[in-house]
């Protein structure tokens, strides 16, 4: 079985159709991960591609202040030089 997205959980919650918020989020059946606009930057022949980053190795652990930092300094390079317009 899937996750819930919280945008769903919140939905629910809303509806009165959901009262084990507490227990699906201790359960890590609700998704943490939020989405973003995609970044493109055009190629030399004129493809977009899509930037990406990510520690390879490093999932289900916690990130590093170090790690954070960096990714924080990769994402103001992304929205410097990339756009959200693929076209």
């Amino acid at each position: 079985m899937g996750k819930l997205k919280q945008s769903d959980l919140n939905r629910l919650k809303e509806e009165g159709l959901l009262s084990a918020e507490k227990a699906l989020k201790k359960t890590n059946s609700v998704s943490k991960k939020t989405t973003a606009p995609k970044r493109f930057i055009k190629t030399k022949n004129g493809t977009f591609v899509s930037p990406s980053l990510y520690f390879r190795g490093g999932r289900g652990l916690e990130a590093s202040e170090e790690m954070l930092k960096f990714q924080s300094e990769y994402d103001k390079l992304v929205n410097k030089y990339t756009t959200t317009n693929n076209k």
